[in-house]
């Protein structure tokens, strides 16, 4: 039986005797990608695009629904208490990890109420700094950093996000300063980039990329746990200019905890094969990001150490949301 075939009965079979609303398109039953941010980021991109190829690959219907709010908490709740019958399903950055550290009682427990699918994209995280910034190269910065701690300013997507995490790490890496300044999503951060009002921030790619073309912003440095990326020809890795930081911002697929191992697999073999599409593979080249190739395990395994790690972090500098 191929890929679609199996999937679809597998949901359909899921779906039986339990009442459920969603409309048949096809084989079985629509599939819910629930997102956690809103339209026009970065996870609204990635989603729609896996959905609509996944759609195509198992003859399944998969919908986005875009579930705002609580940095994250309404979207995922609504994951961890969904029936895991295969019909409900999360695409998410990885402030899946970073967020709920930050809180005391998140009302789900990522790793007992989630199911690991697979690992999907990881983008790097893009130093972007205006144009006619004095700081050249990301050595300058940090010279700078060092010298003047805190005269340059760094813009974040919120208090405890990821960006900011981020730039902990960086810091104390390099021993710089900088002052962190809070905005309510990357594009407003970007935004002040681009008017010389900040200094500094860790962009993804589609964020800043169409800004560096026209010469709006400049990039800096890109991190990245691999090399260089076409989007970004002549751009080092921060790893080449001395600084051990490969921190990007990656993409996962959940379930609700209990998914049918037989579904997890089928859905791990449809994201393969869309990552393996020539036109998607295309897509992401020209962003700068690059499809990933673990797999539940993996997955989980980065939660894991992602947890302990962030949770360290939020600990010892005491950052709260």
């Amino acid at each position: 039986m191929n890929i679609r075939k199996w999937l679809g009965a597998l949901l359909a079979l899921g779906m039986m005797g339990q009442g459920a609303p969603a409309q048949a398109q096809g084989q079985g039953q629509t599939v819910r990608v629930i997102i956690t941010w809103a339209p026009g980021g970065t996870t609204d991109y990635v989603a729609r695009l896996y959905a609509q190829r996944l759609s195509q690959v198992t003859g399944q219907s998969f919908v986005v629904e875009n579930r705002t709010g609580g940095s994250g908490i309404v979207g995922w709740n609504a994951v961890a208490q969904a029936r895991p019958d295969g019909t409900t399903l999360l695409i998410t950055d990885n402030s899946i990890v970073t967020v709920p550290p930050l809180l005391p009682a998140p009302g789900f427990d990522v790793r007992r109420q989630f199911e690991p699918v697979t690992e999907m994209v990881e983008y790097p995280a893009v130093f972007t700094v205006p144009a006619n910034f004095e700081a050249r190269t990301l050595q300058d910065l940090v010279s700078i950093a060092r010298a003047r701690p805190d005269a340059l300013n760094y813009g974040s997507m919120g208090n405890g996000s990821t960006m900011h995490l981020y730039m902990e790490v960086f810091q104390d890496l390099t021993g710089g300063r900088m002052t962190h300044v809070p905005y309510r999503g990357a594009g407003p951060a970007y935004l002040d980039v681009v008017a010389g009002r900040i200094q500094l921030t860790l962009a993804a790619p589609p964020t800043m990329l169409s800004g560096a073309q026209a010469g709006a912003v400049r990039a800096l440095a890109i991190s990245t746990s691999g090399g260089r990326v076409a989007a970004f020809p002549g751009v080092p890795t921060a790893r080449e200019l001395g600084f051990d930081f490969d921190l990007g911002y990656w993409y996962g697929m959940f379930a609700p905890h209990g998914l049918d191992p037989a579904v997890a697999q089928r859905l791990r073999e449809a994201v393969a094969q869309v990552n393996a599409m020539p036109d998607v593979l295309a897509r992401f080249a020209e962003q700068g990001a690059t499809p990933m190739t673990g797999d539940h395990t993996a997955l989980a395994r980065r939660v894991d150490t992602e947890l302990e790690r962030w949770t360290r972090v939020v600990r010892e500098k005491d950052i709260r949301p």
